[in-house]
């Protein structure tokens, strides 16, 4: 397969995956903000955007984070769903690694978000203010049309996977702030730990041996 064409299905999936994110973990509009009429749900920082989607792409951490609710809550549904996220190969097959900068996880999610504007699925504001004017804020906004397009794709057998991986994340989220998100995810070493522009390395084997050690003590 050529490159051209690795480029095209990469650019694909990544709008496929934050399309989800926004339909799952976007908080509910019940008035659109000015200049975006059709507005629906929003996701309010670019940094919460960016710890939603590690989750997705990182299933071995979204199953510690799972885990580590389970312990707090005792909630079994948890432990059901962090042993759902790790089983056969999918931390393997699903993982899309993260580079590790000054705020943590990051990837430019700028391509993406113009791919789904440019489709009418999506859209994006900036709030800026100082001198000199700088952006203080993103809010990245799901549209009608793209909530409708997600609940089509989330039919689709392959596709699918996102809308539960999303809806799974937003579950785990449960409306934290991009701050407190960013935080909790630091805790594990081996994020916190990466070095600036490297790629925050796998906790799979390790968070294996967690599920193991929580379902034995039930």
């Amino acid at each position: 397969m050529s490159s051209a064409s690795d480029a095209h299905i990469s650019r694909k999936r990544d709008a496929v995956r934050i399309l989800h994110i926004l339909n799952e973990c976007g908080d509910l509009l019940h008035k659109p903000p000015l200049g975006v009429p059709d507005a629906v749900k929003v996701i309010n920082s670019q940094k919460k955007l960016q710890a939603l989607d590690f989750w997705v792409r990182n299933p071995d951490y979204l199953a510690h984070e799972l885990i580590n609710q389970y312990r707090s809550r005792k909630d079994e549904s948890l432990l059901d769903a962090a042993e759902t996220v790790m089983a056969g190969n999918e931390p393997e097959l699903r993982r899309l690694g993260m580079l590790r900068f000054y705020f943590g996880a990051f990837e430019s999610i700028v391509d993406t978000v113009a791919s789904l504007k440019m489709l009418g699925l999506a859209d994006l504001t900036r709030k800026i203010s100082g001198n000199p004017p700088t952006i203080k804020q993103r809010d990245y906004y799901l549209l009608k049309a793209g909530e409708e397009k997600a609940a089509e794709l989330a039919q689709d057998p392959i596709l699918k996977w996102y809308a539960e991986r999303a809806a799974l994340v937003g579950r785990v989220a449960n409306q934290r702030s991009g701050a407190v998100l960013k935080k909790e995810q630091h805790k594990v070493a081996s994020y916190h730990n990466a070095r600036w522009g490297e790629i925050i390395a796998p906790i799979t084997n390790e968070v294996r041996g967690e599920l193991a050690k929580a379902k034995a003590e039930l």
